[in-house]
């Protein structure tokens, strides 16, 4: 979508020139103290949330240490249809991989939020918690049984309440909110429906009853947070009254205005972690920071520990900078030999199909047509309401694999039968991106496809050039480097044509009326299988879900093969904790937004549990603190 307009680009920029709010630090060299008890590393999804559950306790001083800007007044993070604009703009890191081999030498764009709420601030708002199967094989993995479904659920509900939508009514079957409780974090569903959400329904209802195997895989469900993950349904995501809620504004800004023992610090990078002590292990509980390439360094320290949470790719530079990592790489500047630092990088592929629709409702002209976005935007400052207040994704559907794709050399690597292998997303519109620019006429229904269960692993390391904070990792995300994953994209491919040519009692809900009509660019010309998957090569990319840099290590092999132990410890250090999604073994079968936020609740009551911090202490919360404390 950077072929929105001027108009929409030049109103974000007045919006970001706004003055950061006044409880934040520009400037380290501003701050009222070099030494506290917590220093949490990362404003963003997770660190927001650390940070703000540990400040409960009065008690204690916590420094949120941040490399990007403040989220205030930036429509780009609080419009929740800008949700594809945050790319490429002062709110993103602007990262690019290595060239990716399985996409015929291409390098490609990997967002990351560079702002108070990290990627949650500019992600596409999804909230998919996952399956059971999921979290029962990270406590599988990690012999800890607090990680599995069960023992998480009283954190899934301490994130989110589900909010109902402004004005749908056939949302409500829908209003399920199973694994949302009373937490800060607002989640809801589609305000509107759009063209192609009733047909998809009305689709998926009629083929789950099917006598053929291969077509009973598209079921529907009204809530597929519920422990089985599989279905088509409506999207629930986070926005509540037409603005997107974020990690900064459900935590942190609560407790910046509400608390003084808090101090966050906007615009500064880590440049490492220092070396403070030596015990049995090395103790690592100073930070360095710095604002600018070559610029003066300032050290603070934590009494008690640092987290880090500067996500999948920041965590990993970061340990690596500070000394900790494979010493094959790092050389003589190892301080701990840590060789999963970096590695086990998994990621999930993502692959646009386009088609022609007879219809003038699409979100085409919203994209190009200034008039069309002016009367939007106008309507969303007045009510928070209209087309600008939704995620651009009403509808999508995960799914099983057939079972004949499994075999004893390609395996089914799903967490288990609750838990998909692929995605279906449909969008009201044209999606664009770095091979497919958006048409300059046409009205468009896409179908984004992504392999959610990857076989494909990658890697950070650092830049062989400059190996600074300020100079961007190398990021290898290896998208489509295994044959599963080649075929699972394939399959997927065959599943969305499948799914729009299906008939229900004989009608074809899709073209029944006119509405869709033929493919769209190079996937019109793509028929056989070698062609698709030269299309795949030439088109996919992902859908910036990176996780596994600094894994937990399993109980099998004694967590050597992890950088974190199950309490998410740094392994062979003290005073240092990893919180964020790198900390994931496996990846989420699922966008991960949901997953993040709750292994931040988690983590958050294991600091406070090796602290001799009580979760719930006289001093945990304020009169005034509009953060809720949640369900247990």
């Amino acid at each position: 979508m950077k072929q929105f307009s001027a108009l929409a680009l030049a109103i974000v920029l007045s919006f970001s020139s706004l003055p950061a709010h006044a409880a934040l630090f520009t400037n380290p060299a501003n701050l009222p103290s070099k030494n506290y008890d917590f220093i949490v590393i990362g404003a963003g999804t997770a660190g927001s949330v650390v940070a703000s559950r540990l400040s409960e306790d009065l008690t204690k001083k916590v420094l949120v240490i941040e490399a990007g800007v403040d989220d205030t007044g930036n429509l780009n993070v609080e419009v929740p249809f800008f949700a594809p604009l945050a790319g490429r703009t002062a709110v993103d890191w602007n990262y690019t991989t290595v060239p990716q081999q399985g996409l015929n030498g291409r390098s490609i764009t990997a967002p990351r939020g560079f702002v108070l709420g990290g990627s949650s601030a500019i992600n596409f708002l999804g909230w998919t918690l996952g399956s059971q199967d999921y979290y029962n094989k990270l406590a599988s993995i990690t012999g800890d049984s607090g990680w599995g479904w069960a023992s998480m659920q009283r954190f899934f509900k301490r994130v989110s309440t589900l909010v109902p939508p402004t004005d749908n009514p056939t949302i409500t079957p829908n209003l399920i909110p199973t694994s949302n409780g009373n937490g800060p974090l607002d989640v809801n569903l589609p305000n509107f429906d759009l063209e192609p959400d009733q047909r998809v329904f009305t689709t998926a209802k009629g083929l789950q009853s099917s006598a053929d195997a291969n077509l009973k895989r598209f079921k529907y469900t009204t809530d597929m947070n519920g422990g089985n993950a599989i279905g088509f349904g409506y999207n629930q995501v986070t926005a509540g009254g037409g603005v997107r809620t974020t990690s900064a504004t459900a935590y942190l800004h609560p407790a910046l205005q509400n608390r003084q023992n808090i101090d966050v610090v906007i615009n500064t990078r880590v440049t490492r972690l220092v070396k403070s002590g030596q015990e049995d292990l090395p103790v690592f509980k100073s930070v360095e920071v710095a604002t600018s390439k070559g610029g003066a360094k300032t050290t603070f320290t934590a009494s008690k520990e640092v987290i880090l949470s500067a996500g999948t790719i920041g965590t990993a530079q970061i340990l690596l900078l500070s000394g900790i990592g494979p010493q094959a790489d790092l050389g003589s500047k190892t301080i701990v030999n840590a060789p999963q630092v970096g590695k086990n990088v998994r990621e999930h592929p993502l692959l646009s199909l386009f088609w022609n629709v007879n219809s003038n409702r699409t979100y085409d002209d919203a994209l190009r047509d200034p008039a069309v976005q002016s009367t939007a935007l106008n309507e969303w400052f007045a009510t928070k309401g209209g087309l600008f207040s939704d995620s651009p994704v009403n509808v999508l559907g995960f799914m099983r694999l057939p079972q004949t794709f499994f075999t004893p050399s390609r395996p089914d690597p799903a967490s288990g039968p609750n838990a998909p292998n692929t995605e279906l997303i449909f969008v009201d519109g044209f999606v664009p991106g770095a091979t497919n620019p958006l048409p300059a006429t046409g009205h468009f229904m896409s179908i984004l496809c992504a392999v959610v269960s990857p076989t494909s692993v990658g890697s950070i390391t650092l830049s062989s050039t400059s190996s600074d904070t300020f100079t961007q990792p190398n990021i290898n995300y290896n998208v489509l480097g295994t044959d599963f994953d080649v075929q699972a994209m394939l399959q997927a491919m065959r599943d969305a044509e499948t799914f729009v040519s299906s008939k229900i009692g004989g009608v074809n809900q899709f073209t029944k009326d006119g509405y869709l009509q033929s493919e769209f660019g190079d996937f019109a010309s793509a028929k056989t299988d070698a062609q698709r998957i030269a299309f795949m090569r030439a088109h996919a990319d992902t859908i910036h879900h990176p996780v596994g840099s600094a894994r937990m290590g399993s109980a099998a092999s004694g967590g050597s093969d992890g950088v974190v132990d199950s309490r998410l410890r740094v392994r062979g250090v003290k005073g240092l904790r990893v919180v964020d999604a790198s900390v994931l073994p496996i990846i989420p079968e699922a966008h991960t937004a949901a997953a993040v936020f709750t292994v931040a609740e988690r983590a958050s009551d294991l600091i406070k549990q090796d602290n001799g911090i009580s979760s719930r202490s006289p001093t945990s919360s304020c009169a005034s603190c509009p953060i809720s404390l949640g369900i247990d």
